[in-house]
This record gives C-alpha cells, sequence and structure tokens, in this order.
C-alpha cells in the first residue's frame, strides 16, 4: 500500500493510573498497552506519538513510570504482569519514529479558546497531557479537513473515547508547518472549526476505518484484503460475534480483481465501492442468494454453468449496472474474479 492507515496514540493512554482506582481499571490499562504494542507489528496500519508525549508525561510527574507501576501492582495484587515488561512496552511506544508531526510537516500551534464536544480533554487532570492533547487535536483536525488523507484516514487513540467523531473549535493565530495543501486558516476572533476521529479500543480503531477508501485507492494486493478483512470484521461485530483480527480470514482474489473493480470505480460516484464490499461480505457468508445465478456459458437459462475444473462460476448481483464475478470452489473457498457491468458475462480463470 502507497498510503497506510495511520494513527496517532494520545501520551495519556500510556500514563500509569493512580492507585487508587479499581483493580479493573489497573488490568483494563495493562491490557490497552498489551493491544496498541502489538499494532507495531501489522504492516497494514502506521503509529505514531506526538513529539512532545515524553515531555508532557515527564511535566506530570508520570514518567518514569516503574515506581507507579509497582505501587498499582502491589495495590491490587496483579502478579498476571511484570513491571518491567509493562515498562518496556510503554518506552517502546514512546520512541516510535517519526513523531506525528515530523511525519505530517506540521512544526507547531498557537491556539486559544480550544473546545471539543464531547468535551475530552478533562479526561485528564495533568496540565501537560492536557495541553499536549489540545494541541494534538487541534493538528489532526486541520489535517483532516484541509489535506489528503491516508488510506482508511487517521484516527486518534484515546483513554476513553465517548464517541467516535470529536468535533473541535478553536482559535488559531498561528500554525508552522511544511504543507502546501492547507488554506489560510480563519483569523481570531473567529474560529476554525473540524472533528477528529476516535477511539479507545481495537474494535474501535477498526470501526474510524474507511475500508471504501482502501478498497479504490489500493495500490497492491495488501490494500485489497485489508478492505475486505475490514468489512468481514464490521459486519461480524455488528452481528454481536466476537471477531478475533489476528484470524478473520478472507475471500481469495484472482489477478484481474483489483483491476476490474477500480475501473468500475471510477466514473461512478461515492455509493458503488460500499455496495461492492457488502456483495463480498454476502459472498464470503452466503447470505443474500437470491442475488447469486450461475454464470452460463451463453445466454440461455438451460446453457450449462461456466467451469473451470471443478469449480463453478457465479454472477452476484450488486446493483442493476454492475456486477461480481467469482468462482466457488470445489476446496469450498471462494476466489473473486472481476467485477463487471450489466452486460459483461466474462470471467478470468
Amino acid at each position: 500500500m502507497d498510503s497506510q492507515p495511520s494513527v496517532t496514540i494520545d501520551a495519556g493512554v500510556l500514563a500509569v493510573p493512580h492507585s487508587t482506582c479499581t483493580v479493573d481499571d489497573a488490568f483494563q490499562y495493562v491490557d490497552t498497552l498489551l493491544d496498541w504494542s502489538t499494532l507495531l507489528d501489522e504492516p497494514w496500519v502506521a503509529i505514531y506519538m506526538s513529539e512532545r508525549a515524553s515531555e508532557a508525561l515527564v511535566e506530570d510527574g508520570l514518567y518514569p513510570l516503574r515506581e507507579q507501576l509497582r505501587e498499582l501492582f502491589d495495590t491490587h495484587g496483579i502478579v498476571e504482569y511484570d513491571v518491567n515488561t509493562v515498562a518496556k512496552i510503554v518506552d517502546q511506544l514512546l520512541t516510535i519514529t517519526p513523531s506525528f508531526e515530523t511525519y505530517y510537516r506540521f512544526k507547531d500551534v498557537l491556539s486559544e479558546n480550544f473546545e471539543t464536544n464531547p468535551d475530552i480533554i478533562r479526561l485528564t487532570t495533568h496540565d501537560g497531557l492536557q495541553s499536549d492533547l489540545a494541541r494534538c487535536i487541534t493538528l489532526i483536525a486541520v489535517l483532516r479537513k484541509h489535506c489528503l488523507q491516508p488510506l482508511g484516514g487517521h484516527s486518534l487513540i484515546l483513554r476513553e473515547a465517548p464517541k467516535q467523531v470529536i468535533q473541535v473549535k478553536a482559535q488559531i493565530h498561528d500554525l508552522e508547518h511544511k504543507r502546501d495543501d492547507i488554506p489560510a486558516l480563519p483569523c481570531p476572533p473567529e474560529f476554525f472549526e473540524g472533528d477528529v476521529l476516535v477511539c479507545d479500543d481495537f474494535r474501535g480503531l477498526i470501526n474510524c476505518l474507511d475500508e471504501a477508501s482502501i478498497l479504490i485507492g489500493a495500490s497492491d494486493n495488501l490494500g485489497i484484503e485489508l478492505s475486505f478483512r475490514i468489512a468481514l470484521f464490521k459486519q461480524a461485530i455488528a452481528l454481536g460475534e466476537e471477531p478475533e483480527w489476528g484470524i478473520t480470514s478472507v475471500p481469495r482474489f484472482g489477478p484481474n480483481f483489483r483491476e476490474t473493480c477500480q475501473h468500475c470505480c471510477t466514473d461512478q460516484n461515492d455509493s458503488l465501492p460500499p455496495k461492492i464490499l457488502r456483495s463480498i461480505v454476502e459472498t464470503y457468508r452466503g447470505q443474500n442468494l437470491p442475488a447469486v445465478h450461475a454464470l452460463r456459458t451463453g445466454s440461455g437459462g438451460q446453457d450449462p454453468q461456466r467451469m473451470r475444473g471443478s469449480d463453478k462460476a457465479q454472477r452476484r448481483d450488486i446493483d442493476r449496472e454492475f456486477h461480481l464475478h467469482y468462482w466457488d470452489c470445489a476446496d469450498g473457498t471462494i476466489e473473486l474474479a472481476s467485477i463487471v457491468y450489466h452486460n459483461d458475462f466474462s470471467i478470468p480463470e
């Protein structure tokens, strides 16, 4: 993929909760760190921290954190985790390079009368963390409103996300950057207004991703597979299932699928990619079977079904104009072959 989905982890996620918190909160803190650290090994997402994350934690007396971790674990009798192991995870996250600002070519922002709706700044009482969070939110809101987004978008990971989209409002006096796609922003007393996608767990992150934009913008098979995986994961959640990302399988796709899919999407509005993904999910899960028809060797209803050895050629209606052609393979798997216009009955083998 030329442009991966990306996330910025708020420094507050790394801060050790006070030892007076509940035991559930203590375990959730560690489990959350473990979850986000696993993303470091994932090839499909880019992870960033604010360049001032360490500074903010030190300013608030929250780093180094081994002693605070030891007190937290001792208070709640936590023996399932090792203090040094958890501390190393925090150190690893804090040393991620490049920083959010470096990668997106932002240097700093000077603003006042900053507000978010819902109010997420007061989720922490520490001045340094509040200041860094407000700064990051402002920069991400500007990025989201005026700049070309990475495929799938950019999300902010918080310790607690009250909703997926946070409205942002601020008077921006100065924005230092090295970009050429940011217009002149409203000058005080006028307000800049934007929004930011936020999440506090892995499911929330997946829900923030735009699988349709990944599908049409993918430059390789990794992007196509990622769009399928996200769509399947989201539907499983919607159905009340408990999907696991690492074992969520996806259908195979042939060498012509990406080209035909993106070609059909070129001259269409934004409604076609979600329809394509819906049809793929339905195909993979065996849903909406009345939309599936045998792809035959001729135009007659009695003509034999096209075969590839023991694999059967199928045609699924996406809408009146477009159709998904795929192979229902003898080994029980699905191989997506192509997206075609209504009058096209070909299928790549």
